[in-house]
């Protein structure tokens, strides 16, 4: 009946050494050329460590029901701009060329998980000086909110641009829809844990404004777009059109945001780091480890430094 190898294992040979000796200088410096390369070979070679990553999340936000609108028009021989706000003082330094103005809006829960999908607001500008105009700056005023890493709470704006159409008349009570999203952007990422409330305060400053005597905003819309992360409104649909003809000459701006799941960058945490580095570091470690054992094999088997061999076989005659 023929046999069949089932298991095979090699001798083992047992090399001594002197403390200061050469061997020992030989097995540090295998040892250091065996752990210390993969190491530097992966953090330069860029991914060692995750200096950035990102996830997704859907932020709570708040509409607070304050805005600003700047109402702009070419015509250099009047006023050429215009303003209405949710702010009692604001509107009364600037209450020469005021246009009253109303606003309501409802949030929109599709999925009913808690968090608002959309925001539908409304506003209706009377033009009772039945002034012209050429461009449209909304300003509106959120509180937003992240969980899923750092928390943060800020207050935040979306800035609204809308040009009016040659072909609309201001007589004819131009109605604007608009619907767009609602984003983030981040000028670095935000940090894997903690809070940050850096930002939870009022965007318009009502202190400034009261010394100033134009209608002059851009200080702080050059200190809003400077922050590290803010929100912005991105367009997908602008849509005129002219309403019927009354007494009071009206603007009626119909505003659609969507408020999605968004991708945020992020710095990682130590540990989330560390299950990325490892596995680098031991995928370049693992040739070098098998490398330098058969360096060392071929070495001491070959007595090109000097030690003492215990030989298997004469173990087991010695037992």
């Amino acid at each position: 009946m023929p046999l069949y190898e089932i298991f095979s294992h090699s001798d083992r040979f047992h090399y001594r050494a002197n403390l200061f000796s050469l061997a020992i200088c030989f097995l540090i410096l295998c040892t250091a050329l065996t752990f210390l390369p993969p190491f530097l070979f992966a953090y330069f070679a860029g991914g060692f460590w995750i200096k950035e990553s990102s996830y997704t999340e859907q932020p709570r936000i708040n509409y607070s029901s304050n805005y600003i609108l700047i109402m702009e028009n070419s015509d250099s021989t009047t006023t050429n701009q215009f303003f209405s706000s949710s702010y009692a003082s604001i509107n009364t330094i600037f209450q020469d060329v005021l246009i009253p103005g109303t606003n309501t809006f409802s949030a929109i829960d599709n999925n009913n998980d808690g968090i608002t999908d959309q925001f539908s607001i409304t506003f209706q500008f009377f033009n009772q000086a039945n002034v012209s105009f050429d461009n449209v700056d909304l300003w509106l005023i959120f509180q937003y909110e992240l969980r899923a890493r750092q928390y943060i709470y800020m207050e935040t704006m979306l800035l609204i641009n809308l040009v009016q159409p040659e072909t609309i008349s201001v007589s004819n009570n131009p109605n604007v829809s608009t619907i767009g999203e609602f984003i983030l952007e981040q000028r670095q990422p935000i940090q894997s844990s903690g809070s940050d409330f850096t930002y939870n305060q009022s965007i318009i400053d009502l202190n400034n404004l009261f010394t100033t005597s134009s209608l002059n905003l851009s200080t702080i819309l050059d200190e809003y777009f400077t922050r590290k992360y803010y929100t912005t409104y991105q367009s997908e649909s602008i849509k005129w059109e002219t309403g019927a003809i009354t007494a009071t000459n009206t603007l009626n701006i119909n505003i659609l945001i969507n408020v999605d799941t968004q991708s945020i960058r992020f710095i990682p945490g130590f540990w989330q780091e560390f299950k990325w580095g490892w596995i680098q570091y031991v995928s370049v470690l693992l040739p070098f480890i098998i490398v330098f054992n058969r360096i060392k094999e071929f070495v001491f088997r070959k007595q090109f430094v000097r030690t003492l061999v215990e030989i298997p076989y004469h173990q087991y005659k010695d037992k």
